[in-house]
C-alpha cells in the first residue's frame, strides 16, 4: 500500500510541517489527527508512513514524542529496506535511550543496530548504489561498529571505496559528460575519500586513477558539451597531467581551458612560464598571465602578481601597485566567497602586515602591521601571520 497514491499525502505534509517547527509553534492537534490517519498505511506496510510516524513519535518537542514508538516504527520500515531508519534507531540507544534499559542491554542494542545500518547500506550498495557505497567507505572510517579492530576497518573502508569507484565507472560509461566528471574529479582530487584512508593507496593505484581521469576528461573534451564544461575538463586535465609530472601536456591543455576563458588556468600557465614547467621560462611573459587573471579577479593569478610587483619580476618593481593587488584580495575578507577563498585571503593579509611592518612603499606602521597580521591569523588562520605576532608581542 502506498499513501502518498491514497488521498493521504496531505497529511503527510502536515506532519514534516510540524516537525520543521520549533517548540510550541507547530499545529500540534492537525499533527496528531494526521498521525491517525497515516498508522493504518503504516500498519499495512508503507514504508514512507513507517518512517515519517518514527519521525514524529522521536521529535523531541510536543506531547506525543515516545521513543518507543519511534523505534517500533524505525524497526518497520528498516525491515522495508530504508537504512536510514537503521540509524535513527541506533541514535536513539546512543543519545536518548528509553527508560528501563540497562547498561549492558543498551550496548548490545548499540552494537545490534550499528551492525543492521550497515548491512542495509551493503545491501543498497549490492544492488548499485554509489551512495550506498560512499557513505560505507567513510563510516568504516569514521563511524565503526565497536567490535572491527582498526586493521579490518581500513581494510572495509578500501573495500567499498573500490566498490563506489566500480558503481560510478559503470554509470560513466552509459552517462554524460556529467557523470564522466563526476568520477574523474574523485580519481584526480579524491573527492569524498576520508583522509585517514589515503595512505593504503600505492603509487601504482594513484598512477592508474591518474590515467583514468586523463581519459574521461578527454572523453569530455571530445564530447558535444558546452565550453564551459569543456574548459573545466581541459583545466582539471592539465592538473591531472602535471601529476603524472608530464608538465608540457599539462601547460598544453592549460592553454586550451585559457582560450576557452576558464579562469584559473591563467595563473597555471603564468606559473608554467615563470618556472618553465613545460613552457619556456620567462619572467615577463608569467607577469602578463597573472594580469590578465587578475583582472577577472581570480585569486591565485592576483596573488603572484602582486607578488611580482613587490619583488620586480618580470618587470620594474612596484611596492604601490603589489599593495593595490594585496589590498583588492584582502577586501573579500567580509565577502560572501570568504570561505572557498580563505587560505589566498590571509596570504594577502599577511603581505599587507609585512610591509607595513618593513616600510615597503609605505612608512613603516606597527600598528597597521599587527592589525594586519591580526585579521590573517584570526580570520584565516594564517601560520605566517601567527608566528609574526608572536614574535612582535
Amino acid at each position: 500500500m502506498n499513501a502518498t497514491n491514497n488521498g493521504l499525502s496531505e497529511y503527510f505534509k502536515i506532519i514534516r510541517q510540524f516537525i520543521k517547527c520549533h517548540a510550541g509553534k507547530g499545529d500540534s492537534v492537525s499533527a496528531r489527527k494526521a498521525v491517525n490517519a497515516l498508522t493504518p498505511a503504516a500498519e499495512q506496510g508503507d514504508a514512507k508512513a513507517q518512517m515519517l510516524l518514527g519521525e514524529y513519535y522521536s521529535w523531541g518537542y510536543h506531547d506525543g514524542c515516545d521513543n518507543r514508538k519511534a523505534i517500533h516504527w524505525f524497526d518497520k520500515a528498516a525491515d522495508n529496506g530504508n537504512a536510514e531508519a537503521a540509524m535513527l534507531i541506533l541514535e536513539i540507544y546512543r543519545s536518548d535511550c528509553p527508560d528501563g534499559i540497562d547498561a549492558e542491554r543498551r550496548k548490545a542494542l548499540i552494537l545490534e543496530w550499528h551492525k543492521r545500518w550497515f548491512d542495509l547500506l551493503a545491501s543498497k550498495a549490492d544492488k548499485g548504489s554509489a551512495d550506498a557505497a560512499k557513505s560505507l567507505m567513510n563510516l568504516y572510517v569514521e563511524d565503526c561498529p565497536d567490535d572491527i579492530n582498526p586493521e579490518e576497518r581500513l581494510e572495509n573502508a578500501r573495500k567499498w571505496h573500490d566498490r563506489w569507484i566500480e558503481i560510478l565507472t559503470s554509470k560513466a560509461a552509459k552517462g554524460n559528460f556529467v557523470d564522466k566528471m563526476n568520477l574523474a574529479d574523485v580519481l584526480l582530487y579524491a573527492e569524498g575519500v576520508p583522509e585517514a584512508l589515503l595512505d593504503c593507496f600505492s603509487d601504482e593505484d594513484d598512477e592508474r586513477g591518474l590515467r583514468q581521469a586523463i581519459r574521461l576528461y578527454r572523453d569530455i573534451t571530445d564530447s558535444g558539451c558546452d565550453d564551459f564544461f569543456k574548459a573545466e575538463a581541459y583545466y582539471k586535465m592539465g592538473i591531472a597531467y602535471r601529476d603524472s609530472g608530464d608538465e608540457k601536456k599539462a601547460f598544453t591543455c592549460f592553454k586550451k581551458a585559457a582560450k576557452l576563458n576558464w579562469h584559473e588556468a591563467f595563473a597555471r600557465i603564468g606559473d608554467a612560464c615563470r618556472y618553465g614547467n613545460g613552457a619556456m621560462q620567462d619572467d615577463e611573459a608569467a607577469r602578463k598571465w597573472y594580469r590578465k587573471g587578475a583582472d577577472v579577479g581570480e585569486i591565485t593569478a592576483t596573488l603572484n602578481l602582486a607578488g611580482c610587483y613587490k619583488n620586480g619580476i618580470g618587470g620594474k618593481q612596484d611596492y604601490e601597485k603589489a599593495m593595490l593587488e594585496y589590498q583588492r584580495i584582502a577586501e573579500r575578507v567580509n565577502g560572501r566567497g570568504f570561505k572557498h577563498q580563505v587560505a589566498g585571503i590571509g596570504t594577502a593579509l599577511y603581505e599587507l602586515g609585512d610591509m607595513h611592518l618593513n616600510g615597503l612603499g609605505v612608512h613603516p606602521d606597527l600598528k597597521k602591521a599587527i592589525r594586519y597580521f591580526t585579521l590573517a591569523a584570526e580570520k584565516c588562520n594564517n601560520p605566517q601571520a601567527e608566528n609574526k605576532l608572536n614574535e612582535l608581542l
